[in-house]
């Protein structure tokens, strides 16, 4: 699928949400719904929702994950099962991380896996109930795709270069923060969506310099732009 079609698609699904959430805040005010009482037992559908318009682009991994986590917090939010019953499960999760990580070296011999200061011209990685802080040194960066969700995501690329055919950076930001920095001399274009969160960019930029595009979803979470 191109650029193009997956961000019609993308909008798409960002727009019918926001449509969703109009429609009950209206219901609320008119006390037609209880909102408190809604949010409550179905807010882990928002989750499931930017998981499924994740698995039509590159990040489907980061897609699953998140329908995953959706479905599981809205059975136990249901009441359908319970904690007690998804502890017992546990070692599930090892396997799948396990799983996730042979994955990732078969598809990405050669790269860095240094998520302290890292070389590699692309990134790819997901900061799920963790923080994660990634220096990158890339002299041909031409960027990626992170994700941060319930978690935080510092990405230093301040002592990298911009690639001369371009950089992309998609940054999603679910219930969490994203804060990216970026030297004075790269123009950084921002573009997203804000759905109960926030976008800001406060880089200074040089005229007729590299420019980093950057595509941003802050869904309860938070994406700030800085030197």
């Amino acid at each position: 699928m191109s650029n193009d079609s997956h961000r019609k698609s993308s909008n798409f699904w960002i727009g019918l949400a926001l449509i969703i959430l109009g429609v009950i805040f209206l219901s609320d005010t008119f006390h037609i719904i209880r909102f408190g009482r809604l949010i409550s037992s179905w807010w882990p559908v928002i989750l499931i929702i930017v998981g499924i318009t994740k698995l039509s682009g590159k990040d489907s991994k980061g897609g699953w994950t998140l329908i995953i986590v959706g479905i599981i917090l809205q059975l136990t939010t249901l009441h359908i099962v319970s904690w007690h019953f998804i502890g017992r499960l546990w070692p599930v999760i090892l396997i799948i991380i396990g799983i996730g990580i042979l994955l990732k070296r078969s598809s990405h011999v050669g790269c860095s896996k240094d998520f302290m200061e890292g070389t590699e011209d692309t990134l790819e990685f997901d900061a799920i109930f963790s923080g994660t802080e990634k220096q990158v040194t890339s002299q041909k960066f031409r960027g990626g795709e992170i994700n941060a969700i319930f978690g935080s995501i510092k990405l230093d690329l301040r002592n990298a270069k911009i690639a001369a055919e371009g950089c992309k950076l998609s940054a999603d930001a679910i219930f969490g923060s994203i804060e990216i920095y970026v030297s004075p001399d790269i123009t950084v274009n921002l573009k997203g969506s804000q759905i109960l969160g926030s976008i800001n960019n406060h880089a200074s930029s040089v005229e007729g310099g590299p420019t980093i595009a950057i595509k941003g979803d802050a869904i309860f979470g938070s994406i700030r732009i800085s030197n």
